[in-house]
């Protein structure tokens, strides 16, 4: 009889794990791109580029495209701007300049965070779906016509799946 328990509980203990793990897993696939580039001594230098490439063949789906941002208390602006360069599979390339706002007029961090560190997901493009299939390349730097931007910890860029 206490060998049957045993499996009645392992069984029970199964039956609930496996629907969350395969419910963690879903979250996870829903992601195409998570890269972060991480900035040593907190400063962006106008040299410094965050590249990726990565394959895709899905041109149904819909994406949401994002730029992530780690910023300090010592960063002195309320926003910061990107230049994105995507390199499509057919090797024509689209430049788009991005406004990333960061903190009110007021001065108060918009990003998630503490410690004087906060966490900032811009969405750049909503809903969108890739027009090739093949490999693309980006390539994101700073565009504050400043030589060393300081108060940037990491800088990257987030593809996901649309809702």
């Amino acid at each position: 009889m206490p060998t049957l328990r045993k499996t009645n509980f392992f069984s029970i203990l199964f039956l609930f794990l496996i629907p969350g793990f395969t419910l963690i897993s879903s979250c996870e696939r829903s992601v195409l791109v998570d890269n972060n580039m991480e900035l040593p001594e907190a400063y962006w230098p106008e040299s410094s580029k965050l590249q990726l490439e990565f394959e895709q063949s899905d041109t149904v789906m819909e994406y949401n495209f994002y730029i992530t941002l780690r910023n300090t208390n010592d960063y002195p602006y309320r926003n910061l701007f990107v230049f994105l360069t995507t390199v499509f599979p057919n090797g024509k390339t689209k430049r788009d300049t991005i406004n990333c706002p960061l903190a009110t007029p007021q001065g108060k961090w918009l990003g998630k965070g503490f410690g004087g560190v906060y966490d900032n997901r811009i969405l750049y493009l909503s809903k969108r779906r890739f027009p090739l299939p093949g490999t693309y390349k980006i390539q994101m730097e700073q565009a504050m016509r400043i030589p060393e931007l300081t108060g940037v910890l990491d800088v990257g860029i987030r593809i996901e799946k649309a809702n």
